[in-house]
This record gives structure tokens, C-alpha cells and sequence, in this order.
């Protein structure tokens, strides 16, 4: 049958299988992984994300970190693909938990290569304008065992929560149990990321980390853990509102509710310093995580509360926390009275005393019951020359000694010659009384131009 070409009609636009009815959606040049528990207190840590992105590849994190993300950072904090630019990353690779630099570069890159726009929600980018970085993170890993033991057996994916990159949780969210910081194998602490990291798996060693056991909980611990996770749940929600005027509003309505805008009185009531409190009060600095969860625990009241001002302090419990009236009501002492006669007439004595060698200025000092300062202040030129003349007194022992060092390692280094065993220096450290002076030039150089001598006279 033959087909006449001039009736066939063009294809349209409107038909199904036309090439615009699907258009191609954009690939990621990494997988599309999904990280693990946005939204709840057990959410994933960009650490974690890494491991996993790097073995659903089916390589180590170091292949995946040099070749594909580095060369897309802003920022070179992988200085090659060998091991010494790997092992100073890897030493601070807590930081990608955190919301640095070094945080927010890898966000950036790995939802460019993901294609996901929530990777920072597996670190501390939206606490960054009220969160102090000292004291915030643990530099090396720890985890629950239980955890693990139970992902494993029900076959879930195994990875690290965020909370337990935070330095201030201690045991497990949902197991009560103490975080394990070091492998119970090998005993050796665990970076956040290796050249080989394999979740669950130690780092150097390569040994399974998880088990059951049973262990006992501090009620703080377990408040700490709990604020700390409904803190992280709420990160979508609070990261909007998280200005850094935040802190000092909250801080201004606590103390008008708690000691009536006494803030040395608040100050005192949590044992702070009143100059450290009244720079979070003021703005001027901002308090560390540890600080403000023990400050919103003894209010009783949550992390999450504190920053959003909603909550209410019950009678009661602000009268426990009230000062007791003996506080305000210290005298402050009167300064002690200086007998200087007393002290010049010591000084002089000691300077001039034939005895060798003189006492240093702070044992004078405590003989004296004052303080070192105090003899510097007042008699500086007595303490200049009670410090030179134990100076000079004390380098002279020191030429002594290394005089009678030299004569030791010339009496072994003959003593050695004449038994016919070359004088090494091993062999001449164990016959003189203090080896530890080989460490002087002086004393080296004597040890070499004995050798030769006696040497060169066979």
C-alpha cells in the first residue's frame, strides 16, 4: 500500500505526546537525598547528611568533599584533595553543624548540587543572630548506642541528630541515656567527619557503636534535652523573629517581672556577674546557649518561651529565687592598713644578707602576708635589686653546673676510650649525674670537641 505523503498533517501542539506537554525538569548533579526529620526534635546534622550523601554515591566523604563541593565553595577550607589539606578541615568539621562561614558555604553548595532549598535547617543557621559560638558545639562526635542498636535492628537509615552536636546535651532525647564520646573499642574520640566516616561505625577502628544498656538521668539533664529539641523543632518558625534585639526585650520584661527591674538583684539571684548581665541586658553582648538554659531552668520556664516573652512566672516561685535581705545589706571592708616601715626594714634586711640565694618577691611577699604587687609599688628599686642580685646568683649555678657537667662527660669520654667503646652519646648520658644539660649548646659542642680530640690523638 502505497502512503501518500502530501496527506499526512503535521503534529500540533495540543497532541499528548508532543515534546511540550513534558518538559524536562532540571537535574541535580548530586542525588536528591532527603534528610532525615525536618521539623522535629531528632532532625538530621549537615555532618550526617554528608556521610550519607557521600556513600549513596558509593564513595568516601574525602572523594566527595575535594572533587565535587570543594571546587564550589566561596571559601578555601580544603586547601587540596591530599591529606594534609583534608585532616585541618576534617579537625574542625564540627563548624558545618553551626551557622559560620564554613555552615552557611556548604548549605549554599550542597542545595546547589542537591537541588534543595532546606539544608540549613540541618544546622544552626537560623539561631545565627542569637547563639554565641564559644562553648556551642562538641569538637569530636558523640552518640546514643541504643539509637543506633534500634536503627539497625528495625532497619532504618542510621544517622546523627543535630542535638548531639550541642555541647550542652548530655544523654539521648528519647532513650534517657548518656551520650557515648568515646568508642568503646578503641577508646579513641571520633571527628564529626573522616576521610572514612560511616555512620554508626567508628572512624578508626571500624567497629559497631551501638548496644542497650541501662543508665540513670539528672532531671536537668533531661529538661536541657527536651528544650533544646522543641527549640530545634521550631527553628522554622522562630528563625523569622530571631533578631538580635530579641534577647535584651526578653531579658528587659524577665527582670520587671522577677525583681521589679533590680538587675543586680536578677544578676544575683542566677550567680552571674552584675557587669556580665548588664551587657546581655543592654545588648552590648550576647549570652552563651549554656547561660540562658539556666537561666530560663531556674524560672522554670522553656528556651522557646524566654525568646517569644510568652510566658507566666507564678508568685511562688519567683519568692524562691527572691535575695536574702542579708545580701543587700553587706558592708563592704574597710582596706587593710600597710605597715611600710615594716616592709622597707624587711627588704633591706633580706638584700643585705650574705646567704645565697635570695628569696623571689613572691615568697617575700607571702611571708609578708600582702600581696607581690604591693612591694612593687611601693619599693620598686629594693624589689629591682633583690631580683637582679637572685639573678646573678642563680645564673652563676648555672655556669657551675654546666662547668661540672663538662668535666663528667670528659672523665666518661675517657673512661669509655680506654675500654675500647666508642663514646657515644647514650653511652655518655649514662654516666654523667644530669643528661638533661645535652639540651645546652654549650655543652653539645664540648661533647663533640672531646671526641675529636681524643680521637684525633690515637
Amino acid at each position: 500500500m502505497d502512503i501518500d505523503i502530501i496527506q499526512i498533517q503535521p503534529y500540533f501542539e495540543d497532541e499528548l505526546w508532543s515534546p511540550e506537554k513534558f518538559p524536562i525538569l532540571e537535574r541535580s548533579r548530586l542525588h536528591h537525598l532527603e534528610p532525615i526529620g525536618i521539623g522535629t526534635p531528632m532532625v538530621e546534622s549537615l555532618t550526617s547528611y554528608v556521610t550519607r550523601l557521600a556513600h549513596s554515591h558509593g564513595v568516601f566523604v574525602n572523594t566527595l568533599l575535594s572533587r565535587i563541593v570543594n571546587p564550589l565553595l566561596q571559601q578555601t577550607f580544603i586547601k587540596n584533595s591530599t591529606g594534609r589539606g583534608l585532616k585541618p578541615f576534617f579537625n574542625r568539621s564540627h563548624a558545618l553543624n553551626g551557622y559560620g562561614i564554613i555552615a552557611t558555604d556548604f548549605v549554599e553548595v550542597l542545595n546547589q548540587l542537591t537541588l534543595h532549598n532546606q539544608l540549613e535547617f540541618l544546622t544552626l543557621i537560623p539561631f545565627s543572630n542569637i547563639l554565641v559560638t564559644k562553648g556551642l558545639l562538641r569538637p569530636h562526635k558523640a552518640w546514643c548506642p541504643i539509637c543506633y542498636q534500634h536503627w539497625k535492628q528495625n532497619k532504618q537509615i542510621i544517622y546523627d541528630p543535630l542535638l548531639w552536636s550541642l555541647n550542652d546535651v548530655r544523654i539521648c532525647l528519647i532513650h534517657q541515656h548518656t551520650l557515648v564520646q568515646n568508642c568503646p573499642h578503641c577508646h579513641s574520640q571520633l571527628l564529626w567527619l573522616n576521610w572514612k566516616s560511616t555512620l554508626g561505625y567508628c572512624s578508626q577502628c571500624f567497629q559497631w557503636l551501638g548496644r542497650y544498656s541501662k543508665t540513670s538521668v539528672v532531671t536537668q539533664e533531661r529538661w536541657i534535652v527536651e528544650n533544646l529539641g522543641e527549640f530545634i523543632t521550631n527553628a522554622n518558625q522562630l528563625s523569622s523573629v530571631l533578631t538580635q534585639e530579641l534577647i535584651p526585650k526578653s531579658f528587659t520584661h524577665i527582670v520587671h517581672k522577677v525583681s521589679e527591674d533590680n538587675i543586680a538583684a536578677f544578676a544575683a539571684m542566677h550567680k552571674i556577674p552584675k557587669n556580665t548581665f548588664w551587657g546581655w541586658y543592654s545588648g552590648k553582648t550576647c549570652p552563651s546557649l549554656s547561660a540562658l538554659l539556666q537561666i530560663c531552668y531556674n524560672l522554670q520556664i522553656s528556651l522557646s518561651q524566654f525568646l517569644t516573652q510568652d510566658f507566666n512566672l507564678s508568685t511562688t516561685h519567683c519568692q524562691n529565687l527572691k535575695l536574702d535581705t542579708k545580701y543587700s545589706k553587706n558592708i563592704r571592708s574597710s582596706p587593710k592598713t600597710l605597715d611600710l616601715d615594716h616592709i622597707e626594714n624587711t627588704l633591706t634586711k633580706i638584700l643585705s644578707q650574705a646567704r645565697d640565694p635570695l628569696p623571689t618577691i613572691a615568697e617575700i611577699a607571702k611571708q609578708l602576708k600582702i600581696n607581690r604587687r604591693v612591694l612593687s609599688r611601693h619599693f620598686p628599686l629594693l624589689s629591682h635589686q633583690i631580683v637582679v642580685k637572685r639573678r646573678n646568683y642563680m645564673g652563676m649555678c648555672h655556669l657551675a653546673a654546666i662547668e661540672q657537667c663538662c668535666q663528667e662527660i670528659r672523665e666518661a669520654v675517657v673512661s669509655l676510650n680506654q675500654s675500647g667503646e666508642y663514646p657515644t652519646e647514650s653511652r655518655v648520658c649514662e654516666l654523667i649525674s644530669n643528661p638533661g644539660y645535652f639540651r645546652y649548646k654549650k655543652v653539645r659542642l664540648f661533647y663533640k670537641k672531646t671526641v675529636r680530640s681524643i680521637l684525633s690523638s690515637l
